[in-house]
């Protein structure tokens, strides 16, 4: 009945319908011929779909899309994107490193300095954290303190891990 109702609804509002017979002739126009379609037509009263889990924002996802920001060395959209996504995502350790690495590569030590801390806060293990902080001392030349979140990651993951190679080479020979 409801498909019918549809279908009735939808010839009724149909141009040619409701058109005058403009043909010359006395014979009116043929009635359209009503077929059934296989699938119903939406109406007003249905609710959209919720959005799928794919849609929803992640931090990991929205950091994946910064990433590809920053290995293209453009530093300055990926600082901008990096506080939107540190306003939607709260105290993220993550976040906050980046926002350190980005200010640090634009040459913005102070703000990169405080991101560096507050990611320290959130998670005073944070590998990638203690490494840029690290950097940005020996850009400062505070390389005292540099050495220490070298010592700090050496005790959290060894002489082979990354963050403390990375580090190590940046103090160098200072």
């Amino acid at each position: 009945m409801r498909l019918t109702l549809i279908i009735t609804l939808l010839l009724a509002l149909t141009p040619s319908a409701n058109a005058a017979n403009t043909g010359g002739g006395s014979a009116p126009a043929p009635a359209p011929v009503a077929t059934p379609t296989p699938t119903p037509t939406p109406t007003p009263t249905q609710v959209a779909p919720t959005p799928t889990p794919a849609a929803v924002k992640t931090v990991n996802a929205e950091l994946a899309k910064v990433t590809t920001l920053l290995n293209a060395n453009n530093f300055k959209q990926a600082l901008s994107d990096l506080k939107v996504i540190d306003s939607e995502f709260k105290n993220n350790a993550d976040v906050n490193n980046l926002l350190g690495y980005s200010s640090r590569k634009l040459k913005q030590y102070k703000p990169a300095a405080t991101y560096y801390e507050k990611a320290l806060k959130i998670n005073p293990n944070h590998l990638g954290a203690l490494e840029y902080q690290g950097e940005l001392f020996v850009l400062t030349n505070k390389v005292s303190a540099a050495k220490k979140n070298l010592v700090k990651l050496e005790k959290l993951c060894g002489l082979k891990c990354g963050e403390y190679l990375d580090l190590k080479k940046a103090i160098g020979k200072k």
